[in-house]
């Protein structure tokens, strides 16, 4: 019901003093009345105060300000997330399960039971989870023991029959049963309760809903990433809109395996964030299988020619303690060079080690197989592709420092000292006697000036460039823009690091806050007694997020869990540079929480190596001046592996191609199956000038297919928003192999030469079948960190009471304002008008 008020009737000194004013008003309208009598005749005179004081009223109600309003009552259904894990450990059909944990998946699929022999499967469960044979025939049930003995094995026959059907149906099946079967299914009874929004995952997610849920579980698209389990990304709602409920709780159904790079706490620590409680429903045998599988495998993506490498991989071996087992190492394209090992095994995991073959150029592709034994779990798992890139060129590394500070003389003895590394050095400021003809290390770095776009860029030859303390001094606005352009449209690499003196707290420059990956840069020191105590716990520490940890570079180990240690026992540092990384950059590392909290805004703003893509090129921030500090107990180790990385990290990451009218290539030249391909071509504005209606495409070609044969893919390359001279465009969907794309136009002459690039597609190694066993533990720490519980199978009909109050009741006042509409101002305005016209009309002032 609407209801009309004043709101200033509710202020009294505010109220007395429009009435005054009132009274005011209409005492001297009276007045000049009274006057205008003997000048114009009583019907003009009434007339003019009839329209006097309807201004004085006008304004007098305006002022009271007078409003209509009402009532509004919202009912908000609060959502359920069901978000289904189908990554491939969730295939696995458990045929090594107790009988304990069959019978609950039976009864849970109401594949046994009813509520005459609830109470008697009861019982047999009890007995089976203690491991021990349950009475199958109740008091009462036989007259003679003959009788009792056929009853107690038909009912024996006939429950094993129905448990040995369980070992054709995968996890992901006794899920989607649990979700969606029956007339009493969850979904079902959920969607009373409150909305419903359903999604699967593995790597990513996807949303599902009743009619698609089957076929996304039985055949989950390569978009998914099913080689990865995600745990995150089940918990992660992706489609909530405006007009969803707020978020209640999610049932999270999944065996609790996850390999996304992150360790418990980590994972841990990021779920305390989650606003809603998580209920993990635990699909799986907690027994490990029976099973061989390739687990971590440890190999440097990039090596140059004719240089020692080496695979070092893990075997898990669970249920073959003292076997033999062979270990292949096979290049597919010459399986008569394959490396066969013969091991004994242990009841865990071994690790076995093979040379890989570095003489000759291109990239190679392998194949890791252990044989399959009998009475394994699963075959699929014993095989494990992956490639390595040899190549015959040095990277080439360019320092830009202020003076030699004790990061740059250790950062350049590690790069002088790779074989495969050229680098070259600019130091600004150093001592000079005049006794040499010049100093030790160049001075200045030459700049062509502007407008000479004939000379070639000074960092034109280098695949990165690591700037250090410099000054805005030293390396001018022109150096900018040309390490802007090297980076944006020579594919560059360009590292920022930390200064304490200049860099980057002196620089003003536009182009420097572009470059950079973070912003509201702010100094974190550790002065006084941290400076008095041991190396490995002074100062503050770095960790790696969960992005670091799958960075090739930041690996200091294969194994992940012992990489996560390494970094944690790193020596700390007393002084750095945190800053809150741009949206469109990816955070790698962040200070340590010691607090344990951590989670993802934590990394977002206190962020210390940050990766950001620019045009065609990417920027590293990396926010300490002392990873030398590395170096204590542990020699050349990390600090040189850390080092080296990085500049074959920027060295494959370089790769385009075009002419004098293109820049062409995809934005990284290897990417992992799953992932979308970004290709951008950049035109040169006089050559879109003369070919305003010019229209690309991008084809792709399979290196393996036949010569001559069609393209896998045509995309077309759009302007950007932004930029009209940078086009682009998405490939989704390619296949792992070698790629050439080529740039075709129409309407424009782009030269008799095609311009191409290449991109690969690789099969990332992942451990995602290296086990099995589902991960009890992890799933009841995830519902305790987010306050809910963890559900076994035969449980999931006690979820929909957690569920039976989501519904929120808001009551809100609406009012819509009358005194400040346009109305009322034309009101007054046609009053005073017509007043004033009668004046005039009539000869009065």
């Amino acid at each position: 019901m609407r209801h009309f008020a004043f709101n200033s009737l509710n202020d009294t000194g505010w109220l007395v003093m429009l009435v005054v004013t009132v009274i005011v008003c209409v005492a001297c309208i009276g007045l000049l009345s009274r006057y205008e009598r003997r000048l114009v005749e009583r019907r003009l005179g009434l007339t003019l105060l009839v329209l006097r004081l309807a201004v004085v009223a006008a304004v007098f109600l305006t002022l009271l300000e007078p409003v209509i309003t009402w009532t509004m009552d919202r009912t908000e259904t609060g959502r359920v997330l069901i978000s289904l894990d189908v990554s491939d450990s969730m295939s696995t059909v458990d045929k090594q399960a107790t009988q304990g944990e069959r019978l609950r998946w039976l009864r849970a699929m109401n594949m046994i039971g009813n509520d005459s022999v609830d109470a008697r499967l009861d019982r047999w469960q009890e007995a089976f989870d203690d491991d021990r044979e349950p009475e199958w025939v109740d008091e009462g049930e036989a007259n003679s023991a003959t009788e009792r003995e056929e009853l107690a094995s038909a009912r024996r026959q006939q429950l094993n029959e129905m448990m040995e059907s369980l070992e054709q149906t995968p996890r992901r099946e006794v899920a989607r049963r649990l979700i969606s079967n029956g007339p009493s299914s969850l979904q079902k009874e959920l969607t009373e309760l409150a909305q419903v929004e359903m999604q699967v995952f593995a790597g990513k997610s996807e949303l599902a809903d009743e009619a698609t849920l089957t076929e996304l579980t039985d055949s989950p698209s390569d978009s998914l990433q099913t080689g990865t389990s995600d745990l995150m990304t089940g918990v992660t709602s992706t489609g909530g809109d405006d007009t969803a409920g707020p978020l209640a709780g999610i049932v999270l159904f999944t065996d609790g395996q996850d390999n996304a790079a992150l360790d418990t706490e980590r994972l841990l620590a990021r779920a305390r964030n989650l606003p809603v409680p998580v209920y993990p429903v635990m699909i799986g045998s907690e027994r490990r299988p029976k099973d061989l599988a390739i687990g971590e495998l440890s190999y440097p993506e990039m090596i140059y020619e004719n240089d020692a490498a080496q695979l070092t991989a893990q075997i898990r071996t669970p249920g073959f303690d003292g076997e033999e087992v062979t270990v292949t190492l096979e290049p597919i394209d010459a399986p008569e060079h394959a490396q066969t090992q013969t091991m004994l095994t242990t009841d865990r995991s071994l690790d076995v080690e093979f040379k890989l073959d570095a003489t000759q150029i291109g990239r190679r592709q392998y194949v890791l197989r252990v044989e399959p034994q009998a009475g394994e779990t699963r075959e699929d798992n014993n095989e494990k592709p992956f490639s390595v890139n040899v190549i015959d060129d040095d990277t080439r590394v360019l320092l830009l420092e202020g003076i030699a500070r004790w990061e740059f003389r250790f950062l350049d003895n590690a790069l002088s000292r790779d074989p495969h590394v050229e680098v070259d050095k600019i130091v600004y400021h150093q001592p000079y006697l005049g006794v040499l003809p010049e100093t030790f290390f160049p001075r200045a770095l030459p700049l062509p000036a502007d407008g000479d776009g004939d000379v070639e860029s000074p960092f034109a030859n280098y695949d990165a460039v690591i700037v250090g303390d410099i000054s805005p001094n030293d390396l001018p606005e022109r150096g900018w823009t040309l390490l802007e352009q090297f980076v944006q449209e020579e594919g560059g690499t360009v590292v920022l690091t930390a200064g304490k003196h200049h860099f980057p707290k002196e620089f003003e420059l536009p182009l420097v806050d572009q470059l950079l990956p973070v912003e509201r840069v702010r100094e974190i020191e550790e002065p006084g007694r941290h400076e008095q105590q041991p190396p490995m716990v002074r100062g503050f520490h770095l960790t790696l997020t969960p992005e670091g940890a799958r960075e090739q570079f930041l690996q200091f180990d294969a194994d992940r869990n012992e990489n996560n240690r390494i970094w944690d026992s790193l020596p700390g540092h007393s002084w750095g540079l945190a800053g809150r990384a741009k949206p469109s950059a990816t955070v790698l590392a962040s200070l340590r929480d010691e607090t344990g909290q951590g989670g993802l805004d934590f990394e977002r703003q206190n962020a210390m190596i940050v990766q950001q893509h620019v045009g065609a090129g990417q920027v590293l921030w990396i926010g300490i001046d002392s990873t030398w500090r590395w170096r204590h107990r542990a020699g050349d180790q990390y600090h040189h592996l850390f080092w080296g990385q990085i500049a074959r990290w920027a060295a494959k990451f370089k790769a385009s191609a075009g002419n004098e009218h293109v820049r062409f290539g995809p934005e990284r030249a290897e990417i992992a199956l799953g992932e979308d391909a970004l290709i951008r071509a950049r035109w040169n504005q006089r050559f879109l000038n003369e070919f305003p209606n010019l229209e690309a495409r991008a084809e792709f070609y399979s290196l393996q297919g036949e010569p001559g044969s069609r393209p896998v893919l045509t995309i077309p390359l759009k302007p950007t928003d932004s930029r009209t001279f940078i086009h682009e465009g998405t490939a989704t969907g390619l296949l792992a192999g070698e790629y050439r794309v080529e740039l075709h136009v129409d309407h424009a002459d782009l030269g008799d030469e095609t311009v191409s690039a290449e991109l690969v597609v690789i099969e990332t190694p992942t451990t995602e079948l290296a086990e099995l066993a589902a991960n009890r533990d992890l799933l009841q720490q995830l519902a305790d960190a987010t306050g809910g519980r963890l559900f076994l199978p035969d449980e999931v009909d006690e979820i929909p009471v957690l569920f039976t109050d989501v519904t929120e009741h808001e009551t809100s006042q609406e009012e819509i304002a009358l005194w400040d509409h346009w109305l009322v101002l034309l009101l007054c305005f046609a009053l005073l008008t017509t007043e004033w016209v009668l004046r005039k009309l009539n000869g009065l002032p």
